[in-house]
């Protein structure tokens, strides 16, 4: 038995107990949800390891619930699309999604990429957990920013605080740690989810544009230009670092 809880949506009866069905035969806890609000009462009344989102729901769609949801949170994220096109997957790995499959699809290649995507999470868990005990915080200064690498924090030159998920915060950790240099998607990857992770090169490219939005709401100039993307290699932090 599995010691994760996975929330279903799917507007479709069949195909959710279908899923939730498959799961559950291999050890996973799983719920089943038919819309957003169902979906949103369950995730405040379990605490959900994954979540596996259809796109194409009546009202609100999979591609705004999981923008939501990744906005405050690194929780696993499968998107499942019906639809043939690409443009729905890169926007949905774009918005933060772990993962995704197409349906129809087999049992076992979902559980296949259910198993991963645990994997990654369970390692960000862990390394959000982790405590270093020091007498003073250690503190990243750069363009009237700071990061504060015990507590996690993002102050923006306001003094205002920004909530960042841990993959963010490591994300900003690696590149004030190599400040001007430029950094390949591969090495990012590794330095957010670690040597074991097995997923898509392009999805730092989503993380990064979470991390700038975020600062956007804070300081739309600097959003613009702390980050420089460095076509077919990866990205280069801008800022001088101040430790």
């Amino acid at each position: 038995m599995y010691d994760s809880k996975i929330l279903v949506l799917d507007d479709d009866d069949d195909i959710r107990q279908e899923v939730c069905e498959a799961l559950e035969l291999e050890g996973f806890s799983a719920l089943g949800a038919a819309n957003g609000t169902e979906l949103r009462k369950m995730a405040l009344e379990h605490d959900v390891a994954l979540f596996i989102l259809d796109l194409v729901l009546p009202g609100e769609n999979g591609l705004a619930i999981a923008k939501s949801i990744r906005d405050e949170s690194d929780v696993g994220i499968i998107i499942v699309t019906g639809r043939s096109g690409e443009a729905d997957r890169v926007v949905g790995l774009e918005l933060g999604a772990d993962d995704y499959v197409t349906k129809p699809f087999s049992p076992r290649e979902l559980l296949a990429r259910v198993k991963s995507v645990l994997r990654r999470t369970s390692r960000l868990r862990q390394s959000a957990d982790e405590v270093v005990a020091e007498v003073e915080s250690e503190l990243v200064r750069f363009d009237g920013w700071v990061l504060d690498l015990n507590s996690r924090e993002l102050i923006a030159p306001d003094g205002s605080k920004l909530h960042l998920t841990t993959a963010e915060f490591e994300l900003l950790n690696a590149f004030t740690g190599s400040p001007r240099r430029v950094l390949s998607r591969d090495y990012l990857l590794d330095r957010v989810y670690g040597l074991d992770w097995v997923g898509y090169e392009r999805g730092i490219d989503g993380l990064v544009s979470r991390l700038r939005r975020k600062i956007r709401s804070a300081d739309p100039e600097f959003a613009r230009s702390f980050v420089k993307s460095v076509r077919g290699v990866g990205y280069m932090f801008t800022s001088l670092v101040h430790r």
